[in-house]
Formats: C-alpha cells, sequence, structure tokens
C-alpha cells in the first residue's frame, strides 16, 4: 500500500492505462464469447475478435440490455462452467426474471480488491472500524463492502440493514468510524439519533459515509453531510 495509492496500478500513465484497457477488452471479448448469445450477437453484427484492434473499436460492438439477461436467466449468460463459479447473485426481479451474475473466486478477489480502492480513495484506512448497514443477502452491497473492507484491514461490523438502535448502540460501543449506508437510511437513522438524544458530531465517532445503492441527489449528500456531521461519498455500481 503505498502513500497515494491502494494499489500502484492507480498511478500508471494514460498511455499504459489504454494498453492494460485494450488488453483486458480483448480477454473480455474472447470469454464472452464462449456464450452462445454472444455468438449470435457478433454474427449478426458480423464481427468477429479479431475486428478489434484498439479501444476505439469499442464502438463496434452490440449493447447488452437489462431485457437480454432476464432472457437468458439463470445461466445462459454464463461463460465458464458452473463449476467453476462459487457465488450467485441477482437483483430483486420486481420486473420480471431477476438479472443473474455468477462470479468466480477470482471475480470475487478482484471485487474485494476494487471495494478496498474504492475505500482507501476516500480516506478509509486499515485503522478504521467499518460499519455496514446493508443487507447481507443477494444484493451486493452486503458481501461486497463486507469483504472490500476487511481486506483494506478495517475492522469491520456486519450489523446489516435495519434495527436503528441497535446500530446506533453498535456504533456508539464499537467507535465506529465509517458506514456503508443507503441514502434514505442515512436521514432516518438521523432521525432515531435525535429521537434517543444522540448527537452524532459529539457522542460518535463517525467521520466517512459509503452511500449508493438508490438515487440520491447532491443536495441529499450535502444534507447527509451537514446532519451526521461526515464527509459522505457517492459509491455506485450495479450487479451486472
Amino acid at each position: 500500500m503505498g502513500k497515494d495509492f491502494y494499489n500502484p496500478i492507480e498511478g500508471i500513465s494514460r498511455d499504459e492505462l489504454r494498453k492494460l484497457q485494450f488488453t483486458r477488452l480483448q480477454k473480455t471479448i474472447t470469454s464472452a464469447l464462449n456464450v452462445p448469445f454472444y455468438q449470435k450477437e457478433f454474427k449478426a453484427f458480423g464481427l468477429s475478435a479479431s475486428d478489434i484492434r484498439s479501444l476505439d473499436d469499442l464502438t463496434k460492438l452490440p449493447f447488452t440490455t437489462k431485457d437480454d439477461l432476464r432472457n437468458n436467466y439463470p445461466f445462459g449468460m454464463a461463460a465458464i462452467p458452473l463449476k467453476d463459479c462459487v457465488r450467485v447473485h441477482s437483483s430483486s426481479g420486481t420486473t420480471g426474471n431477476p438479472t443473474v451474475v455468477l462470479h468466480s473466486k477470482n471475480d470475487l478477489d478482484a471485487w474485494a480488491e476494487l471495494v478496498a480502492r474504492n475505500l482507501y480513495m476516500v480516506g478509509v484506512r486499515d485503522t478504521d472500524v467499518f460499519q455496514n448497514t446493508s443487507g447481507y443477502g443477494m444484493f451486493t452491497g452486503g458481501l461486497g463492502f463486507q469483504y472490500g473492507a476487511e481486506k483494506l484491514g478495517c475492522l469491520t461490523v456486519p450489523a446489516a440493514a435495519g434495527n436503528s438502535k441497535r446500530q446506533i448502540k453498535f456504533m456508539k460501543d464499537f467507535g465506529t468510524t465509517v458506514v456503508h449506508i443507503i441514502p434514505s437510511y442515512a436521514t432516518r437513522l438521523a432521525e432515531v439519533m435525535a429521537e434517543e438524544g444522540v448527537d452524532p458530531k459529539k457522542d460518535l465517532k463517525i467521520r466517512i459515509l459509503a452511500i449508493g445503492a438508490e438515487p440520491h441527489t447532491e443536495e441529499q449528500r450535502k444534507r447527509i453531510e451537514e446532519l451526521l456531521g461526515v464527509k459522505a461519498y457517492n459509491s455506485f455500481g450495479m450487479s451486472e
């Protein structure tokens, strides 16, 4: 771990970055072409892997839509054998078939590394106490941030979702300094703190919030910072 970057790769030059991106793009395309869906898509567009000769050729590639993922439920998009997969996550499926994502052991290691980089970038360090208020089910925010915070070396509190009074008790008793939380719940938690006579700016040690998993405005983010006396950083992503 360097002084400025969690991973030195974050400091490479633009030319080095483009070379790395192209190498990984080629690898991704080769892997995707193990999937019947992409074999058909490439054929329909008159494309082959050899047609992608630079990052500029990204414009030649067909889009993958949410419906494509739903229509290939559950494992039609798998690019590696199921025996090499160790976990599955999915969306809620409230608008039809859920979108499913399979993960290999290597995927999980890469995911933890990326979340660790995400947290390090906003000032989280191995001396922090990290409390995760996301659910630990099919939603990726629970386990994803858990493994990332552990990889960074934080003392982790897998508090999971809900039970606001218990969340606040853990924050006080464990000396929580970083919290992963959805924006609407951050606002609700501030309300419960006020009801319980807890001043987050005086009674707690929280200094950083990682917020995401639902749309929110810049005004809402700033409001959360004011309510809790913290720095709040957007953390966005999706399973697929």
